[in-house]
């Protein structure tokens, strides 16, 4: 089917004047690849937020549960119009292969709390000079930091280097972001980084020599500027990382159990364990902690959600969930219970509040959680 008479047939059903022979070409689209795609964008947002107003129609929702169940598909809120924000927020949590947004709740099941200072993360990072000088970042800074012959300047989350020329001195700079924090940063070649909570980032103030070399611990999206005479490295946990004019994402937290490599754009290398693989657009290389590699094909867009002001997640554990939750708004997490086998799906923003946030997981029903200052406890419903 065409995809614009398969979005006619959506916006038919979607306004109640479908036709039966149209409902019944419509259920038959939606088990085509080719529109399931579109399932992903705005008007499956659209259909979802239908849904949780009322009931659709049964073969067609069957259809819509089953493709979820194989690829746990998020749906996309960014488009959604303002006043569809409280529906589709609700997305979030689909537990258990159980979604809950097809049935509406009476109520919001209130998270328990006592005092919920638990704010959402923002523009802050720590910058180390060479000479050990510490200068805190923050989004209302506006400043230019002198550094020998290097000039940093500061432009509320963002930083960028001056272009340094090949003969200068080099001095190393380390970005660290604390729990709760992001910040930017363009580099002397021009490349840009930008840094999720609790990450860091070690790089040159001038790029010397055949290389172009960093350092990241924890989670970091590149742009990369294209040198092919000075190809650009990046360091992780166990791995490396070239690249000659790419754009990707790493994902190398020191508690998480893999390491994550993404690639949107162009190519990269990654050495492990003295082998060498080549990614491809779409393509996430996954490093375990026993060092054994897998190549996945992706919706490389995914990894970078973050960059972008959103939590995703496609049935992930709760633990995983929850360490992504905990580095955001900077809360400490214990569980209680038998809640490990829970997982969790799909989309919202990452400036929702907290408890807001806790209480869309709730609507569920198959978990409660309880706020203690910084402290999240996670319950069996």
């Amino acid at each position: 089917m065409h995809i614009d008479e398969f979005k006619d047939l959506l916006e038919k059903y979607l306004d109640d004047r479908i036709s039966a022979e149209e409902r019944r070409r419509l259920a038959t689209a939606l088990e085509d690849p080719a529109c399931a795609q579109l399932l992903d964008e705005t008007i499956y947002g659209e259909l979802v937020v239908r849904a949780y107003e009322g009931t659709p129609d049964e073969g067609i929702r069957q259809l819509i549960m089953q493709r979820l169940d194989q690829e746990a598909v998020p749906v996309r809120t960014i488009r959604l119009r303002k006043y569809r924000w409280a529906a589709a927020a609700a997305i979030l949590a689909l537990v258990a292969g159980t979604y809950f947004w097809l049935q509406r709740p009476a109520k919001h099941p209130a998270a328990q709390q006592t005092i919920a200072n638990a704010i959402p993360g923002s523009n802050k990072a720590i910058l180390t000079l060479s000479d050990g000088s510490i200068v805190t970042l923050d989004s209302t800074g506006n400043q230019v930091i002198r550094q020998g012959a290097t000039a940093i300047h500061q432009q509320g989350g963002q930083l960028k280097y001056d272009a340094q020329s090949p003969s200068a001195a080099v001095q190393y700079n380390t970005l660290a972001t604390p729990r709760g924090g992001q910040f930017r940063v363009t580099l002397p070649d021009g490349t840009q980084v930008w840094l999720n909570a609790a990450s860091t980032l070690r790089y040159p103030t001038a790029f010397t020599g055949q290389e172009r070399l960093v350092e990241v611990n924890g989670e970091a999206y590149f742009e990369v500027a294209a040198n092919a005479a000075q190809p650009f490295k990046v360091k992780i946990r166990d791995a490396e990382v070239q690249v000659l004019g790419t754009s990707f994402n790493v994902n190398a937290y020191a508690d998480e159990p893999i390491t994550q490599t993404t690639l949107l754009e162009g190519s990269i290398k990654l050495s492990v364990n003295n082998d060498q693989v080549l990614l491809k657009p779409g393509q996430q290389a996954t490093l375990a902690a026993n060092r054994e590699l897998h190549i996945n094909e992706v919706n490389s867009n995914d990894a970078i959600a973050w960059k972008n002001g959103y939590f995703l997640f496609r049935n992930e554990g709760i633990e995983s969930v929850m360490r992504t939750i905990a580095r955001w708004y900077d809360v400490d997490v214990s569980y209680q219970g038998d809640v490990m086998k829970q997982r969790l799906g799909g989309t919202v923003s990452r400036y929702e509040k907290l408890e807001d946030l806790l209480k869309t997981i709730e609507l569920t029903k198959s978990l409660k959680f309880k706020i203690e200052g910084r402290k999240v406890t996670i319950m069996p419903n």
